[in-house]
């Protein structure tokens, strides 16, 4: 801690680096290519910041890994380190931060919060949303009792609440689809509706984070109804370059097996 706060008084670690470590405590985890969009002003040279990352993750001031999906090949993602965190809740008395060991045995399940975080990062970027106006709530829990995320946005249309979970293709999704439609189905039956912790005129939503369009397709046309009782949308991976392009409904056809699925696009987008 002592060796930390001198590295930040000497200016090793910077106003800007402290900057960055804040939006990471934040959003929790973000791609590279995330940080960069978000700080471009401060870095327009890409590999500028690139460098300046990977020095600080020696020091433990950042954490980074390399994480594959099934849409994109590769990428690299960060968080905060102890050392950050330790300097952010001592010194600067910020609370609810992210506990980097925790986080770092759970990584391979953040996919779906970079994949949120991307929604969130274009919203900030396009001038839809203030910063104050997207809460996320990771529940990583590895008994799967919780949803992995809890999404809530203020936007032009008002608050829209998000149960978000992951699809991925190396974790058996059907079966894990039909679990949790299960456990938030009677989760309805208990409440009557899928509760909103936070006041909305809006019904939350089910989103369903997943790599392309076949694979939900082919998860789609392999369940027997999608409940009527939420509403589900998907968050489409291979569309994210534009948020406005990346969500879609999913109606399932005439025929066993037939999916159409369909553009979806928030009013506050248009």
């Amino acid at each position: 801690m002592e060796l930390t706060v001198f590295r930040v008084e000497t200016g090793q670690i910077t106003e800007s680096d402290v900057e960055v470590a804040i939006t990471l405590a934040k959003m929790r985890v973000l791609t590279e290519n995330q940080l960069r969009r978000l700080y471009q002003h401060q870095f327009p040279k890409a590999h500028k910041l690139g460098s300046r990352l990977r020095f600080l993750q020696q020091i433990g001031w950042f954490d980074g890994w390399h994480m594959e999906s099934e849409y994109n090949a590769r990428e690299y993602v960060w968080s905060i380190g102890v050392a950050a965190r330790n300097y952010l809740g001592f010194v600067m008395g910020m609370h609810d931060l992210p506990n980097p060991i925790a986080l770092a045995q759970n990584i391979t399940h953040n996919l779906a919060v970079c994949a949120v975080n991307e929604l969130r990062v274009q919203l900030l970027l396009k001038g839809i949303i203030h910063e104050s106006d997207f809460v996320l709530y990771p529940h990583l829990a590895p008994n799967e009792e919780n949803p992995l995320a809890l999404v809530k946005m203020n936007t032009p249309a008002g608050a829209i609440v998000m149960y978000v979970e992951r699809l991925q293709q190396t974790k058996k999704p059907l079966r894990f689809m039909k679990y949790k439609m299960k456990r938030y189905g009677d989760w309805i039956a208990r409440e009557g509706t899928l509760p909103s912790p936070f006041p909305s005129d809006n019904q939350p939503i089910m989103l369903w984070s997943c790599g392309t369009e076949q694979a939900v397709i082919e998860l789609v046309g392999s369940l027997n109804y999608l409940p009527d009782d939420m509403f589900h949308l998907f968050l489409i991976d291979e569309h994210m370059s534009d948020v406005k392009e990346a969500f879609r409904v999913a109606i399932k056809g005439d025929q066993p097996g037939d999916v159409i699925l369909k553009k979806f696009v928030f009013d506050f987008l248009d």
